[in-house]
């Protein structure tokens, strides 16, 4: 499982709850990755899998158990599905409430936008012009059938 990512607003509500020294360094993209433990667990996984930064976790982590599958940006609409196996899902947050959907709602809105400002960064467009939209949901896409394949 990958580790989440995080935005700068994210950054700040966790540090201002008194983490630090918790990111990698940014990637070639400028992507800054939470840190994993030397059991390759999450930084904020406790002792008794509860997530440290439930309250403030980042939107990849508000989006569990459900993950992105599709982006009709002329729909504006995402789709998610549930994901199956749940054992692939952040330990974390298994035994935690529901979000309410519109917390979902929220929580994939945050990562697609994520996705726009990179593609538009790769092509060198702007955020708005519909080759990044375009090749936004070509991304998700092709990430849903990497992982399909992986699942097979």
């Amino acid at each position: 499982m990958q580790p989440p990512d995080v935005n700068k607003a994210e950054q700040k509500q966790i540090e201002a709850k008194g983490f630090r020294d918790f990111l990698e360094r940014p990637d070639g993209t400028g992507i800054a990755w939470i840190r994993r433990k030397k059991d390759d667990s999450c930084f904020f996984l406790t002792k008794d899998n509860k997530c440290a930064i439930y309250a403030v976790r980042p939107a990849i982590c508000r989006l569990e158990p459900f993950t992105i599958v599709d982006y009709d940006y002329e729909r504006n609409r995402i789709e998610l599905i549930l994901n199956f196996p749940f054992s692939s899902c952040c330990m974390g947050t298994c035994d935690e409430e529901p979000l309410p959907v519109e917390e979902i709602g929220k929580a994939a809105q945050i990562l697609v936008q994520k996705i726009l400002v990179l593609t538009a960064q790769d092509l060198n467009l702007p955020i708005t012009d519909k080759r990044v939209k375009s090749e936004t949901r070509s991304r998700l896409l092709r990430r849903t059938i990497e992982a399909a394949d992986l699942q097979l």
